[in-house]
């Protein structure tokens, strides 16, 4: 097949006058394209596999290999199978030769313009071929184009999530490290009898953390919230975890207060904090306890966060300084105690503002205080597993399909 809009023309006839009078009229009117002659069947054929006409001419009435069987065999070969075929009959056989696969016929003797206007039709035929060919090839290529993009897309995607995968196990290894810093539940259940904690990291790692540690006739106990969530979060933790034990073990406090203003000196000597704009503004929120069991005196320093105590009276919450532990317009103003005298069967809640505010519901708010301080108070009396339970069940129910923004903890403690 030719291309640039010329064609190839195959004529096939025994009669050598009928050839050359058929070669001068496509000729004249079909200029540029090439015309070929064939003169029986079998050349036919091997002419049509040889050039690929875009046309064939064929006589019905050759020898040996007559134009039905030439048609036939055209068109059981892959090669030539859709060249369209108008035969040439002196007879009325031409019905034979359509139902062969011919697209048209030419009664002989023929005149020049039925030849003409047959092969122009015939040559529309063609060219409509040639454009749907065209059309699917650019289809094949845009659809390699997508699939090749596909491909790359899903690569790509592969790549990301072998990453993030990579990632994740990452993170979960550094949870494992983080863990290991916290307080040993043995070391928890000897100093508390009835307690429960509740963690929930926004991501793998998190910046809240909780501490304990047991002294002669007291222990010491703290729930923190460090600045930030995830990696910096969790830097934040471990550094929380390491000053405590630090300043806390092996050394008696007195107060709450001192701890804090301690642990507040070692946050800013190692973050290097001037209170400059561009510095690391890393600190913590703390509620920090001194609780004598037998005694249930209770002595408390807050760094922004309160605790809540309740009992079958309500709810009681004490309040700790409005400021951080970390460089602040007042770093150098000391933390406040404050003594509260616990009874038997009062709850202890520690907590960060996680819970609180978080988003959701129908209308996609925070929770809020005001439903926190309810959600406890009704439900002090019961055991702490059960407390933990419900506080898990709620805050998932109240987040909903909403992203968890910040981390979650919440400590309660029952008073023997």
């Amino acid at each position: 097949m030719t291309s640039n809009g010329n064609y190839t023309i195959l004529v096939a006839d025994d009669s050598e006058a009928d050839l050359t009078y058929a070669e001068q009229v496509l000729a004249s009117h079909f200029d540029g394209h090439q015309i070929l002659l064939a003169h029986d069947g079998m050349e036919l054929c091997q002419m049509a596999i040889d050039h690929r006409p875009d046309l064939v001419i064929a006589d019905l009435e050759m020898p040996g290999m007559n134009g039905i069987d030439a048609i036939h065999f055209l068109k059981k070969n892959p090669i030539t199978r859709n060249i369209p075929i108008i035969v040439l009959t002196v007879h009325e056989s031409f019905d034979k030769a359509l139902d062969a696969g011919a697209v048209d016929f030419i009664r002989k003797p023929f005149e020049k313009i039925h030849l003409v206007l047959r092969v122009k039709s015939a040559l529309q035929l063609v060219e409509a071929h040639r454009s749907v060919e065209r059309h699917k090839l650019e289809l094949e290529k845009r659809n390699q184009r997508i699939k090749r993009q596909h491909e790359a897309v899903l690569q790509q995607k592969n790549i990301i999530a072998l990453k993030n995968q990579a990632i994740y196990d990452d993170l979960k290894y550094a949870k494992r490290i983080q863990d290991a810093f916290l307080p040993n539940p043995e070391e928890i259940e000897q100093a508390l009898s009835q307690y429960f904690i509740l963690n929930l990291p926004k991501n793998v790692v998190g910046g809240d953390f909780y501490w304990i540690d047991k002294q002669d006739d007291h222990i010491v106990l703290t729930v923190a919230d460090g600045t930030g969530h995830g990696v910096s979060g969790a830097l934040m933790h471990m550094m929380g975890l390491i000053f405590l034990n630090q300043i806390v073990k092996g050394r008696k406090y007195e107060y709450p207060s001192e701890i804090l203003e301690e642990l507040r000196e070692y946050v800013i000597t190692s973050l290097h904090q001037k209170g400059n704009t561009f510095e690391a503004q890393g600190g913590m929120d703390m509620a920090l306890c001194m609780i004598n069991l037998e005694k249930r005196k209770l002595l408390f320093s807050g760094a922004n966060n309160p605790i809540y105590i309740i009992n079958n009276q309500g709810l009681k919450e004490v309040r700790g300084d409005r400021m951080p532990v970390g460089i602040n317009i007042m770093h150098h103003k000391p933390f406040k105690n404050q003594e509260v005298q616990l009874h038997r069967g009062d709850t202890l809640y520690l907590f960060t503002d996680g819970y609180a505010d978080q988003f959701g519901g129908d209308k996609g708010q925070k929770f809020r205080y005001k439903y926190f301080k309810e959600l406890l108070r009704s439900n002090h009396g019961i055991s702490m597993k059960k407390q933990k339970d419900i506080l898990q069940k709620t805050f998932l129910q109240w987040k909903g399909d909403y992203e968890q923004i910040d981390d979650v903890m919440v400590m309660g403690i029952k008073i023997p």
